[in-house]
């Protein structure tokens, strides 16, 4: 029972409350409040979407981020409906989790145009994952009408926007968040994550710094990452800090010193909101030692500070066992290529296609392969007849495959083995074997399976509609790229743009050194641990035995693949040779040779051996922004690759990266040499090319020689020579035995 307390006979309870309504209303911290707005487009549909067919619908997913909570929220819907449709029983049903926040109604004297509403989504129900579910509910103007009816449709915009208005959280300093709150997943949007070195840091810490942001470039993943350098001064946002006894911000100065490998998180000197992850060592041997606890022991960690004891590599890594790349010692499950089984499963009468996505070695040699076993497997809920139009649709890479019928038996018929290709041609066959648009060895592959329900027609002018239907694609359906070996011309820059290859090819980067100037600026470091995230990102493992030099030591960079940078075109040693280098660039002075015929197309089937040969000189003085991507083979280890940044200016770095996070500028980097001014993009295919990897003898000669016909044919008439001179002296050597021996 609660007690009350009298004070001069009036309730100390109800003192207590006028009290309070007395006080001032505490206004909140600014440094707390968030606006965050992203587009359709920002959210992964580029072009906006259309929804076909009434009660179809649309999914748009986004996450909350662990040190946020969201006080309020709407989104502004630009779309356009059919004419076609009733306004009177037409609408849209917008859901946050499968809650229903509003209807949207169509108005009649708006048929045809576009139209706006702004819808407010309730912030009780906001989770981690979050997904804004927009269905359509159509019905046609007329007495008879089908729910399939191609008339039946609206035309979501890209520009259509969701604005959230966040509060920051005060976070504990506790280890276990890790990688939270610097990298968060819940959040989709890019990471920009600030790097913290002291006033006097040495290579030894960027490299570090490097091994630490591949470790946060492939938590990041298909986001892009950028990581800014500070020196001796603090962000105003999650950062890493690197420490050493010797070497220490000024703002950690009287900061006590470590006598191990230490990890803690600590809250900004100025703002309560950001946190600081403080990676701290006696000297750089022991920053590299916390890393490594940092990307391998991430799940042990607890509490604001921890201590890493020891490392030790059991068994090392081997070539292309990338977390991102397919198997290719083995068939592959598609239930491997999800990070859930239920990505594999849809709903609803025309739900979003099943997606599987997955990247495959560039140098996977596929010259007159027959194409890829697909074992295809899939349930659905059963149609009510076998003569529906229900039907699922098989496309790879935007390409339409094959359609099947789905029937009464919920499941597919006979086991179905499709050959997926990996040419550009798009055949089709006899028999059970299906010529299709291609994979795109080293880019990102996309299998698309559309499942579609048709509604049922019970009487000339009735149709019901089906409803409550699902489908998955069995995840033990398996794709098998054993048995290619590895075989690849080179340079090829493509190869580097969409895949990081040769680079990771060993995903803990253990075949690769950067190289940059003795002094490097804040723009190199920036574009070494943008490169170094990317890399990660590519391979999905931290690349955790990189080495990072500044000097062209052949001891050290033998049988190494080198990655330079620097605004410097002479670079060190022997990249200054201009006999080798295709481009050189410095401020104000370019120089280009270029080929006889550059294709500005990506694969060179068409291109043969004189296109190579250099046939101009370009020398032009400019004072622009200028970058360049430029690919030969190491001029320390034959068949090793080098790639070199180099940029005019310091700032012009900020072009490759973008160039590369780009990927709908992927397409226009191959070659040998890319050269970037502002958003263009040119590439060309320039010098001399070597190849990496190794084929069978017999293929090995078969493959070059197909590109020389003539050639190809003398040697097969020779080979026949041969082979019949060879056989004609056994058949002589018999006779003249059996000669002798009847005599």
């Amino acid at each position: 029972m609660f007690k009350r307390i009298m004070k001069f006979g009036v309730p100390l309870t109800l003192l207590s409350a006028v009290a309070l309504a007395q006080q001032p209303k505490e206004e909140p911290d600014p440094r707390s409040l968030v606006q965050d707005s992203r587009t359709v487009a920002e959210m992964g549909f580029a072009n906006g979407f259309e929804i076909r067919g009434s009660e179809g619908s649309r999914t748009v997913g986004f996450g909350s981020r662990l040190d946020e909570v969201v006080e309020s929220a709407y989104i502004d819907m630009d779309f356009t409906a059919s004419p076609a449709l009733a306004p009177l029983y037409s609408h849209l049903k917008v859901y946050l989790n499968d809650e229903l926040q509003k209807v949207v109604h169509f108005e009649d004297v708006q048929k045809g145009d576009p139209l706006s509403s702004r819808v407010y989504l309730n912030p009780k129900f906001f989770g981690e994952f979050n997904q804004v579910r927009i269905q359509l509910i159509g019905h046609l103007d007329k007495e008879c009408w089908n729910p399939n009816d191609p008339s039946i449709w609206m035309a979501m915009s890209k520009g259509s926007r969701l604005h959230l208005n966040k509060r920051k959280l005060k976070l504990s300093n506790d280890l276990s968040m890790l990688p939270a709150p610097f990298f968060d997943d819940r959040d989709f949007r890019k990471l920009s994550l600030p790097i913290v070195f002291g006033p006097n840091f040495h290579l030894g810490t960027v490299e570090v710094a490097a091994m630490a942001t591949s470790f946060f470039g492939a938590q990041a993943d298909w986001r892009e990452a950028r990581f800014p350098v500070f020196v001796n001064r603090v962000p105003e946002q999650h950062a890493i800090v690197f420490v050493t006894n010797r070497n220490r911000p000024d703002f950690l100065r009287d900061f006590p010193q470590v006598s191990k490998p230490t990890l803690q998180m600590v809250s900004h000197p100025d703002n309560p909101y950001v946190k600081l992850l403080l990676i701290q060592g006696r000297d750089e041997a022991d920053l590299k030692t916390a890393v490594r606890g940092l990307a391998l022991g991430t799940d042990l960690f607890s509490g604001s500070v921890a201590t890493v004891n020891e490392i030790t590599d059991i068994k090392p890594r081997e070539p292309y066992d990338a977390p991102n790349w397919v198997r290719t010692d083995r068939k592959i499950q598609l239930g491997e290529l999800v990070d859930d089984p239920a990505q594999l499963q849809v709903s609803g009468r025309l739900p979003a296609p099943v997606k599987v996505n997955f990247a495959i070695p560039p140098d996977l040699f596929t010259w007159q392969s027959r194409g890829i076993p697909l074992e295809l497997s899939y349930r659905y809920t059963p149609p009510v007849s076998d003569d529906t139009d229900s039907n699922m649709s098989f496309s790879v890479n935007g390409g339409f495959v094959e359609g099947f019928q789905l029937t009464t038996e919920g499941v597919n018929g006979a086991e179905k083995r499709v050959r997926i290709p990996l040419l550009e041609e798009a055949l089709k066959e006899d028999g059970d074997t299906v010529r299709v648009p291609s994979f795109r060895v080293g880019n990102n592959n996309e299998m698309s399976f559309e499942f579609a329900f048709s509604g049922v027609s019970d009487r000339p002018c009735l149709t019901t509609a089906a409803n409550n239907y699902s489908a998955v694609i069995n995840p033990n359906s398996t794709l098998d790229f054993t048995g290619f070996p590895h075989y690849l011309e080179m340079p090829n820059l493509h190869a580097f743009a969409t895949s990081a290859y040769p680079f990771i090819r060993m995903a803990d980067l253990s075949d690769t050194v950067f190289v940059l100037p003795e002094n490097p600026s804040k723009e190199e470091v920036e574009t070494l641990l943008f490169l170094s995230g990317y890399f990660g990102g590519r391979s999905g493992f931290p690349g955790l035995n990189l080495s990072v030099v500044s000097s062209w030591d052949e001891a050290v960079l033998a049988d190494k693949d080198i990655l330079a940078i620097g605004t410097d075109p002479s670079l060190s040693g022997r990249a200054s040779d201009a006999e080798n280098l295709n481009l050189a660039v410095d401020a104000s002075e370019r120089f280009l040779r270029l080929p006889l015929r550059n294709t500005r197309h990506e694969y060179r089937r068409w291109r043969n051996d004189t296109d190579n040969e250099e046939r101009q000189n370009v020398n032009i003085s400019a004072n622009g922004g200028f970058a360049a991507i430029v690919g030969r083979e190491s001029p320390i280890t034959s068949d090793r690759s080098m790639v070199a940044i180099l940029a005019a200016h310091d700032t012009d770095f900020r072009m490759v990266q973008r160039a590369l996070a780009d990927g709908g500028k992927h397409n226009f980097m191959f070659g040998s040499v890319v050269t970037l001014r502002g958003d263009k993009v040119a590439s060309y295919h320039v010098g001399d090319t070597y190849y990496v990897g190794s084929l069978p003898l017999i293929n090995l000669l078969w493959y070059h020689l197909a590109e020389h016909p003539v050639l190809l044919a003398f040697a097969s008439v020779l080979i026949v020579i041969l082979l019949a001179t060879l056989l004609w002296r056994i058949v002589t050597l018999i006779a003249r035995r059996r000669v002798q021996g009847s005599k």
